[in-house]
C-alpha cells in the first residue's frame, strides 16, 4: 500500500522551497552583486571564508538555544539573521566590498543557526517508508524555485530604473519571503525535547561505519562547494556577458534540475542508488570541463544543463542516505544535536579548505577559477567512492537487515 506524505512533510518542502528561493538569488545574484564592486573574483573568498568560519559557530549556539526555546523558534532566529544580512546589503551599497567580513560573518551565523534547526526537524519528521519520493520532490521543488528566482529577478532588475534600484526590490522581496517561511514553520508540530549534547567525541567516527560515511562525505562535499560558491556563478556570468543573460541560463538550469529530480524520483531505489551517484559524478565532472573550455553563451547553457541534472542524481541517494542514517541514530539515542553540529562542522571545514585554495591559487596564475573549478568538480566521483565504500554498511544500519551485495 503507497504511503502519503503526512503534513508536516509538506510542511517543511514548503519551507525548503521558500529557502531555495532565496539561496537561488543569494548564490547567484548576491554573488553578481559583490562582484561589481570588486577588483576580482578572488576577492569574493573573503567573504566565502567569513561565512563558512562563523557558520559552526551558528550551529552551536543554535544547539543551545534550541534546548531552551526549541528548535521552531531557533528556526525564526536563523531567518531574522537572514533578513538583517539582506538589510545590510541595501544600507550598505556600493560600499558592501569593505564590509565582506561583516556580510560574511552575519550570512554564516544565519546559515548555521537555520540549518541546524532544519536538519533537526527534517530528520525527526521524514518516515523511512516515504524519504525517497519526499527527496525526489524536495530537489523538484527546490529546483523549480530556483528557476523561479532568476525570473523574478531578471523581471525586477530589466523594469527597474537603474540597476541598484533593481536589487534594492530584489533584497527587499527576498526579506518579504522571508518572513513568509517564517509563517510556515510555526505551523509544524513537532515534539520539542531539550537534549543535552557533546560535540568533540563525534567528529571520531570509531568503527561506526555509517558515521563514518556521513564525515567523510560532508567533507569532501564541502571541499566541492567551497570553491564552487565562490566561482560558478561568476564564470557562468563571463561566458554569458551580462547579468540579465546569466539571470536566463540560471532559469534554465533549474527547470533541467527540477525534471531531473522528477524523473530521477520516479525511477529511484536502493538498487539504483550507486548508478546515480556514479553516472552523476562524472556527468557532472564533465560540464564543468565543458564550461572553462568553451567559456560562451551556449557553452555555458550545455554545462549548466547538465551539470544541474548531474548534481540531481547525486543529491537524491546523498540526501536519502544522509538523513536515513541520522534518523536511525535518533531512534537509538534519543536525539542527535551533537552529530548534527559535528556533520555541519566538517562539511564547513570542507568549503573552507575549498576557498583557500582557491584563493592560494588566485595568487599563482590569472586563470584560477578555469584550473581550480574542474579539479574541485572531482570531488563528486571521489564522494561515490565513499558512498561505494561504505553504502552496504549504512543500509545494513537502515533496515536492520543483514548486508546486501552491491
Amino acid at each position: 500500500m503507497k504511503e502519503y506524505m503526512s503534513r508536516n512533510e509538506k510542511l517543511i518542502l514548503a519551507i525548503f522551497s521558500g529557502l531555495a528561493f532565496t539561496n537561488a538569488i543569494s548564490l547567484v545574484f548576491v554573488n553578481m552583486y559583490l562582484y561589481r564592486y570588486l577588483e576580482g573574483i578572488a576577492e569574493l573568498t573573503v567573504f566565502n571564508l567569513f561565512q563558512f568560519g562563523i557558520m559552526p559557530i551558528g550551529f552551536y549556539v543554535a544547539g543551545h538555544a534550541a534546548n531552551r526555546i526549541g528548535n521552531k523558534r531557533t528556526l525564526l532566529v536563523g531567518l531574522f539573521a537572514f533578513i538583517l544580512f539582506y538589510a545590510l546589503l541595501l544600507v550598505l551599497g556600493e560600499r558592501s566590498a569593505r564590509y565582506l567580513y561583516l556580510l560574511g560573518g552575519v550570512n554564516g551565523l544565519a546559515n548555521g543557526v537555520f540549518w541546524f534547526s532544519f536538519n533537526i526537524l527534517l530528520t525527526r519528521i521524514t518516515r523511512d517508508a516515504t524519504r525517497g519520493r519526499f527527496f525526489a520532490w524536495f530537489g523538484a521543488l527546490g529546483s523549480g524555485a530556483s528557476a523561479l528566482a532568476p525570473m523574478v529577478s531578471t523581471l525586477l532588475l530589466e523594469i527597474s530604473p537603474t540597476l541598484e534600484t533593481g536589487y534594492f526590490r530584489l533584497f527587499g522581496f527576498v526579506v518579504a519571503v522571508s518572513v513568509a517561511i517564517g509563517a510556515i514553520g510555526l505551523a509544524l508540530t513537532v515534539e520539542e525535547r531539550p537534549e543535552r549534547f557533546s560535540v568533540l567525541d563525534k567528529f571520531l567516527p570509531g568503527k561506526e561505519e555509517g558515521w563514518r560515511f556521513v564525515i567523510l562525505v560532508n567533507l569532501v562535499y564541502g571541499v566541492r562547494e567551497g570553491a564552487n560558491w565562490s566561482i560558478l556563478s561568476v564564470l557562468v556570468l563571463k561566458a554569458a556577458g551580462n547579468d540579465v543573460r546569466a539571470g536566463t541560463l540560471s532559469i534554465l538550469f533549474a527547470l533541467v534540475g527540477a525534471a531531473a529530480n522528477i524523473l530521477g524520483g520516479r525511477f529511484f531505489g536502493p538498487r539504483r542508488s550507486l548508478a546515480f551517484w556514479g553516472w552523476g559524478s562524472m556527468a557532472a565532472l564533465g560540464a564543468s570541463v565543458l564550461l572553462v573550455a568553451h567559456p560562451t553563451p551556449v557553452g555555458a547553457a550545455i554545462a549548466g544543463s547538465v551539470w544541474r541534472a548531474a548534481d540531481a542524481l547525486v543529491i537524491l541517494p546523498f540526501n536519502v542516505a544522509l538523513f536515513g542514517v541520522l534518523s536511525a541514530y535518533e531512534k537509538k539515542e534519543g536525539g542527535i544535536a551533537g552529530r548534527n553540529i559535528a556533520m555541519e562542522t566538517v562539511l564547513n571545514l570542507g568549503r573552507t579548505l575549498g576557498s583557500l585554495a582557491f584563493l592560494l591559487l588566485s595568487y599563482a596564475t590569472p586563470f584560477y577559477a578555469e584550473i581550480l573549478f574542474p579539479v574541485v568538480s572531482l570531488a563528486f566521483p571521489v564522494s561515490f567512492l565513499i558512498y561505494r565504500r561504505f553504502s552496504i554498511s549504512a543500509r545494513s544500519i537502515l533496515s536492520g537487515e543483514p548486508p546486501q551485495t552491491t
